[in-house]
């Protein structure tokens, strides 16, 4: 009798943990579409929350995800009808979603939330906490901002140091404006932005002839641009170059970890 007793009992306490189970909130299963948005949603979601990631996160060429991550996620091309097929709870895109299609999804009673392009450490920290929270785990966000601001911390420089001047110099001789990402990640890395202070904006263009007058202390090469390996730049004696992967440049979120990191290693190589 006691024994039958303790069976009833296990199964009763069986039975409530699958009700409060079944009464918990169910996480949204999201299709991101929006390349930055990939590599945070990475990070702040749950195993299976995720049914496809954009494409462009599994070529490693225009990814700035890591693609070994990335290739553990289905991706989609992001055509209406691969989004249909696989029934997300929410869509995440960018700002520039066409309206017919931003229509279709509302009709098929599909969530869609965009993200645009964070030029900001705090911007970026807003798209991770919106991320988080419309993935319904907060927490992670929070985890995941104290990583970058751990990183972004050991890659400062000390406070008497002088600001190096750099350029970051991209194919065709494209260079970043002041009011961008990288520019502040240069600031908070102990350089001064060369473009910039040549007046120079966001995706300006600076000819080599420029550079070769009035050269930086470090051009970061962020590219395979004939122009940038230039035989003339051998010739500065008192300019540094150092390679920098154009994927550091595309995207915010945890892609700041590993930017901050190169960029202090070229300030140490350089003092």
């Amino acid at each position: 009798m006691a024994l039958e007793l303790l069976a009833l009992g296990l199964l009763a306490a069986c039975g409530q943990q699958a009700a409060l189970r079944d009464r918990s909130p169910r996480l949204p299963t999201i299709v991101s579409l929006n390349p930055c948005a990939d590599a945070i949603l990475a990070e702040v979601t749950e195993p299976g929350q995720i049914l496809a990631l954009s494409h462009y996160s599994a070529d490693p060429r225009s990814g700035s995800m890591d693609p070994a991550k990335a290739r553990q996620y289905r991706t989609t091309r992001g055509t209406l009808e691969e989004v249909m097929t696989l029934r997300p709870d929410l869509v995440i895109d960018g700002t520039f979603v066409p309206p017919a299609t931003a229509a279709a999804y509302e009709r098929l009673g599909l969530r869609l939330e965009t993200l645009g392009i964070a030029s900001t450490v705090a911007e970026s920290r807003a798209q991770i906490r919106q991320l988080a929270r419309l993935a319904g785990n907060p927490a992670r966000g929070e985890a995941l901002i104290a990583r970058i601001d751990s990183a972004l911390a050991a890659a400062a420089p000390a406070e008497d140091a002088p600001p190096i001047s750099a350029l970051v110099w991209e194919p065709g001789g494209i260079v970043p404006g002041d009011g961008t990402l990288i520019a502040e990640l240069l600031r908070r890395t102990g350089f001064a932005n060369f473009a910039a202070a040549r007046g120079l904006g966001q995706a300006d263009q600076l000819p080599l002839e420029r550079v070769l007058d009035d050269p930086p202390r470090v051009i970061l090469v962020a590219g395979s641009d004939r122009a940038l390996h230039h035989p003339a730049l051998s010739h500065l004696a008192g300019t540094a170059r150092a390679p920098l992967d154009p994927r550091l440049l595309y995207c915010a979120g945890p892609t700041i970890i590993p930017a901050a990191r190169r960029l202090a290693a070229v300030r140490r190589s350089l003092t």
